[in-house]
């Protein structure tokens, strides 16, 4: 579960990858036969997501296939807001089509009924990983977050792990914690030795006990995504939580910081029709689109998050693939938006209180 800032990030695209990314996506992606040819009567869809580099690796990735394959416009609008998705749907007056969905907001969008059920007529999710499926959404990527350190410092001696991490003795060094209470309520609990697979439900007592032994150690709270990196970076801190592209980008232009893929976090983005939309069978030919398996490892090639399909990480571009989590691994826990769900805001107070005692 992530923030709208965080769960829809933002990265800049490389001049190369989007070159390469484009050749291939003229070149190589297999789209579904009931797609050919193009029939529809639908001229537009009108897709919402989060715009900047991610709206550019989703439209390269999979409006530009969708639309050539059936003649059906994407108009693509920046912003996905759960109160605009629910104020068109209570309304019945739609005008967004598809939105992209943070995790938090599927199971309240479900519980709302603000989507549309997924067609499985249409929509193909045949082999994706189980955390992908939904009755009303598809994921369609999947994100990290985990360790990121530096390594023009300490000898190599870095956490690794969320126990390691908690460990200031033999890991000595500056931390950096996110403000909110989703995501870092897990991390306690694995710092605390709970398996990431056996950390829901989560044992919130506990979980604010280990926050309390690694708050005198904590050199930053970090609001904003852009800040756990850039702190490292700057030799304001020397450990934080972050986002694998994160680091991936601040490598390329030679940053010396690196990333552990032990303990990670897992996210998924996904799609969803609103409900009431009069292009809901052009729709869920979109989302036929965005689980398709070589429309998303262009989306992995451009923009650094998995497919949701693990037997197609081997058709990523190995300068990409090895900065992908590895979904299968019981070292790695997603985020379980359905426990989160009707706690979020409570728990969000409490740990607000909590910073400021």
């Amino acid at each position: 579960m992530t923030d709208s800032n965080d769960g829809f990030k933002s990265r800049p695209l490389s001049r190369r990858s989007l070159i390469k990314a484009g050749g291939l996506a003229a070149s190589a992606v297999a789209l579904p036969m009931y797609l050919r040819p193009a029939s529809a009567q639908t001229k537009k869809l009108v897709v919402v997501n989060v715009g900047g580099a991610g709206g550019e690796a989703k439209r390269r990735a999979f409006y530009e296939p969708f639309t050539k394959a059936t003649g059906i416009e994407i108009v693509s609008v920046a912003g996905p807001d759960l109160a605009k998705i629910r104020a068109q749907v209570e309304r019945k007056d739609v005008e967004w089509d598809v939105v992209d969905l943070l995790d938090a907001w599927v199971p309240v969008c479900t519980r709302l009924g603000l989507l549309e059920p997924i067609d499985e007529k249409i929509v193909n999710r045949e082999g994706c990983i189980p955390q992908a499926r939904h009755e009303f959404a598809v994921g369609g990527s999947v994100y990290a977050g985990g360790i990121a350190f530096p390594t023009d410092r300490f000898g190599g001696k870095v956490p690794k792990t969320w126990p390691e991490f908690w460990d200031v003795k033999n890991f000595p060094g500056r931390r950096g914690l996110r403000t909110r209470i989703n995501d870092t309520l897990e991390i306690a609990l694995m710092a605390d030795g709970v398996p990431p697979d056996q950390v829901y439900p989560c044992d919130i007592e506990r979980a604010f006990r280990a926050l309390n032994r690694i708050k005198p150690n904590v050199s930053h709270w970090i609001a904003q995504t852009q800040q756990t990196v850039a702190l490292i970076q700057a030799n304001e801190t020397d450990f934080t939580f972050t986002y694998t592209t994160r680091v991936k980008d601040l490598q390329a232009a030679r940053v010396p910081i690196d990333y552990s893929f032990r303990q990670n976090i897992l996210g998924l983005g996904w799609s969803g029709v609103l409900r009431g939309t009069k292009n809901r069978e052009a729709a869920m030919r979109f989302l036929s689109f965005v689980m398709n398996r070589e429309c998303q490892v262009e989306h992995a090639n451009l923009s650094g998050d998995a497919p949701t399909y693990t037997d197609a990480l081997a058709k990523v571009d190995p300068a990409v693939r090895k900065w992908l989590p590895n979904v299968g691994s019981k070292d790695n826990m997603f985020v379980n938006a359905q426990w989160w769900d009707g706690r979020l805001d409570e728990l969000n107070i409490r740990f607000k209180e909590w910073l400021l005692a």
